[in-house]
């Protein structure tokens, strides 16, 4: 027989589905309750019950438990060397060869949370862009994704606290944000050609033929089946030889797996096979 706490779990994740249209059945149960639990001790909710009714009657509820499920731990440059390697292995050679080659350089946030990871891709790109040639540049584009409809209204606005922005080296939080009485600002310049957008992983992506896609530290919260399904969905989504890069604790498995070469095994930047 279900324990209480189970049963409670599946009505949870069956009111998200309904709700919102989003399955959760893949997650590790262990999360999902942990997060759960943190909501509820939020809420001033009396008990499982309780919490369940709230959920129904509340989109604001609703809209913070899918905030804590995303996981929305992020910063800038979160595991610096990472990124260094990310503009060095993928950056780099990807502009470079659409100079030679020509074409759209489409770059893909994954799971961008509150939009730091998006914006750290962005001085990334901006930063090698300064080494070439600015007359042949290809036009470069930017997509995040997350499920938290709150965590993207975050990245929309572009505004971070000073808190938020520690891990930006002083120099860059000079050229690509301003000071503003809510924090700091994205600059327009930092922006350009950037988007976000809601989408579920577990999904078939809306959006295909990138060139690379960053997301990092977010499979390891799926079980084996979902983890799967989100590798395979981010391999379609990439380009022949597009770039797929990892949390440094994160790997491909299985089927998935042998679909890619590595290219920088320390930093778990990957490259779809031709």
């Amino acid at each position: 027989m279900e324990s209480e706490e189970s049963q409670f779990a599946t009505l949870v994740m069956r009111h998200l589905f309904q709700a919102r249209g989003i399955d959760m059945t893949g997650y590790s149960p262990s999360f999902i309750m942990r997060s759960i639990k943190k909501r509820l001790g939020r809420s001033g909710a009396p008990d499982y019950a309780g919490y369940l009714r709230l959920l129904k009657r509340s989109e604001e509820e609703t809209n913070a438990l899918l905030g804590t499920l995303s996981v929305n731990v992020t910063e800038f440059f979160r595991d610096r060397g990472a990124f260094e390697g990310f503009a060095r292995s993928v950056v780099k050679p990807l502009l470079q060869s659409k100079i030679e080659g020509g074409g759209i350089a489409r770059f893909w946030s994954a799971g961008c949370a509150t939009g730091q990871e998006t914006y750290t891709i962005a001085i990334c790109i901006a930063e090698v862009v300064k080494d070439l040639d600015s007359t042949r540049l290809p036009m470069i584009t930017i997509l995040g994704t997350d499920i938290s409809t709150s965590a993207l209204a975050k990245a929309k606005a572009g505004v971070y606290t000073k808190e938020e922005v520690k891990g930006l080296p002083d120099n860059h939080l000079l050229e690509y944000f301003k000071r503003t009485p809510q924090g700091y600002e994205a600059s327009p310049a930092l922006r350009k050609g950037m988007r976000f957008s809601r989408e579920n992983l577990l999904e078939e992506p809306q959006s295909k033929y990138f060139d690379a896609i960053v997301c990092r530290n977010v499979m390891i919260y799926f079980s084996r089946e979902m983890h799967d399904r989100v590798a395979t969905n981010l391999y379609h989504a990439l380009m022949r030889g597009g770039y797929l890069m990892l949390g440094k604790t994160e790997t491909l498995m299985g089927t998935p797996r042998e679909a890619f070469d590595v290219v920088d095994l320390e930093n778990r930047i990957l490259r779809k096979k031709v």
